[in-house]
């Protein structure tokens, strides 16, 4: 006698209730082949989006953690010597002028191009909704270092113990955290979850070029330069974690 096998034939198929939602939801009309395909397109984005709060949590707790340091090392000067060799590194270097005038000075001044970029952006309505979340990036930023750099009230290199600055810009107020690095640093961070590696590295260099340039002219100590970017990514990454509703209620992206 033949044995009967309890397995259904692969010729017949199975019960629309044993096959996967969609698909099943699709043989019985009920969804579309477009339905479908935005169903992968959603899950596919709830997963980009998760994937980014990872990031923007691992970004907040570094630049925290950075922040507290610097901040800590800034007003006990328990780093002053380091400190102060590397300004020198960079600041007494004897380059030609022309490094300070079509370099470090455009370099420097770079943040006040970025900002005029982003207003003229608020004024095309094509572009609005993008500009915004650029404009809250660089105003919280700004917003933060001034709450910071009150907290610790540093003064500029200029009028600390033993720096020697070589003045080649000239700037008022106090020290740490550098705002322009700050700025810099919170646009780039909001530019970079929609770039290519490529301008990724660019940028990231760009921002070593502005500290650069801060230390150079005279208006900035390391620490100052290295705390300003520690504000921009605690400021940025909490924007992105705000809870949904907030963040609907003022157009911000995820």
């Amino acid at each position: 006698q033949k044995r009967i096998s309890k397995r259904p034939s692969s010729k017949f198929p199975r019960p629309a209730a044993a096959r996967r939602p969609v698909v099943a939801a699709r043989e019985a009309g009920t969804v579309s082949d477009s339905d479908e395909t935005e169903t992968v397109e959603e899950k596919r984005r709830q997963q980009m989006l998760s994937r980014r709060r990872k990031w923007y949590w691992a970004l907040l707790a570094v630049g925290l953690v950075v922040l507290a340091v610097t901040a800590v090392l800034a007003m006990g000067g328990w780093l002053d010597e380091t400190e102060r060799r590397i300004f020198a590194f960079i600041n007494h270097v004897d380059l030609p002028g022309w490094v300070t005038e079509q370099i470090a000075k455009p370099v420097s001044d770079a943040v006040w191009g970025m900002a005029f970029l982003v207003v003229a952006f608020l004024l095309i309505p094509k572009f609005r909704l993008l500009a915004w979340q650029y404009a809250v990036a660089a105003g919280s930023t700004f917003a933060a270092v001034t709450i910071v750099e009150h907290i610790v009230n540093r003064a500029r290199p200029v009028e600390l113990p033993m720096y020697d600055a070589v003045m080649r810009a000239s700037q008022d107020g106090l020290g740490f955290p550098s705002a322009h690095v700050a700025i810099v640093t919170a646009l780039v961070l909001t530019a970079w979850p929609y770039l290519a590696w490529p301008w990724r590295i660019v940028l990231a260099l760009f921002i070593v070029a502005e500290a650069w340039s801060r230390i150079f002219l005279g208006v900035h100590a390391p620490l100052d330069v290295v705390g300003g970017a520690a504000v921009a990514m605690a400021v940025v990454s909490t924007i992105h974690l705000l809870p949904a509703n907030i963040r609907k209620v003022f157009k911000l992206a995820a």
